[in-house]
């Protein structure tokens, strides 16, 4: 897998220097790393404008104290090349520009500074960046130190499956891994399904089983021809399940003990609400390892636009 160029979300916490360190040690060695700090200069209320510096001295000593804080980071990275940018602005807004100008392979942010994961609350800076990024964004949630080599990769019949099985592989031959590709049938389409075939035996219990077995076989079959061209059998499990789609994957994860899951984001994500309330949110708000959400690529929004 060729990650050239990454940019790395700084906003000083334990979370986002352990990111930093997981990625340049394990993830991308050979890749440039720009540490990108953003200064959010708050405005200040009326009443207190008087009484605060003005907001140009906040902005410098911001940028002075960031500056020497990311130049010792940087020195302390074992990676091939490290650069530093410091931009005013939202940190959502500044990665997203930074990475599109840069033309970068992958955004790394870690989950919301120092707030406990118990919480299963990942920040508003983190959620909308994975909303509004024109590449994959990895949230380093509870990396371990160690490479990821068991890969969960969540899919549907959705047009971003093919780039997320993409990414799996790539990653998965990397570092010498495997994938569990997932499909979750919903749970709603499963009772409905039972419920009719109980109608037709008038035996609940083992219409239900042959349903659940027939749509797991089906759903095997369909995950393997997904995947034949790609992934390496010897590198691919196909897995099935029923249920909430964000619950079922999470579940899975612990069971497998996880060290990454790549799902995908539908939508180029110019509506973006506070909380993102799908799948993707579930699965980050909730995970125990850090999560790869890929994007459709670049030409492929370009085409979708022009042919609109």
């Amino acid at each position: 897998m060729r990650i050239e160029k990454v940019v790395v979300g700084m906003d000083f916490s334990a979370p986002a220097v352990a990111g930093a360190r997981w990625l340049a040690q394990h993830v991308a060695p050979a890749a440039e790393l720009v540490l990108v700090h953003a200064i959010d200069v708050p405005t200040p209320p009326p009443f207190a404008r008087d009484a605060l510096p003005p907001a140009a001295d906040i902005e410098t000593a911001a940028r002075d104290s960031a500056e020497t804080r990311l130049r010792e980071l940087a020195s302390s990275l074992p990676a091939a090349t490290v650069r530093i940018e410091i931009r005013v602005g939202r940190p959502h807004d500044v990665l997203a520009a930074v990475a599109e100008e840069l033309g970068a392979d992958l955004v790394l942010v870690g989950p919301h500074g120092e707030r406990p994961r118990p919480w299963k609350l990942l920040g508003t800076s983190a959620e909308r960046l994975v909303r509004t990024s024109p590449v994959p964004v990895l949230v380093a949630i509870d990396a371990r130190d160690a490479a990821p080599r068991r890969l969960l990769a969540p899919v549907d019949d959705a047009d971003i499956t093919p780039h997320v099985l993409d990414w799996a592989r790539r990653v998965a031959e990397s570092f010498d891994g495997e994938v569990t590709v997932l499909h979750v049938l919903d749970g709603g389409e499963h009772s409905h399904v039972s419920v009719m075939a109980q109608l037709l035996t008038r035996d609940y219990g083992s219409a239900s089983k042959r349903v659940e077995d027939a749509a797991r076989e089906a759903g095997v079959r369909w995950l393997e021809t997904l995947t034949a061209t790609g992934l390496g059998r010897d590198r691919v499990n196909a897995a099935v399940t029923f249920g909430k789609a964000g619950d079922a994957i999470l579940a899975m994860a612990q069971d497998m003990e996880s060290d990454l899951i790549v799902i995908g984001r539908r939508g180029s994500g110019q509506v973006m609400p506070a909380m993102l309330g799908s799948t993707v949110g579930t699965v980050l708000h909730g995970s125990a390892c850090p999560v790869l959400v890929v994007t459709e690529p670049r030409d492929s929004i370009v085409d979708e636009k022009e042919s609109s």
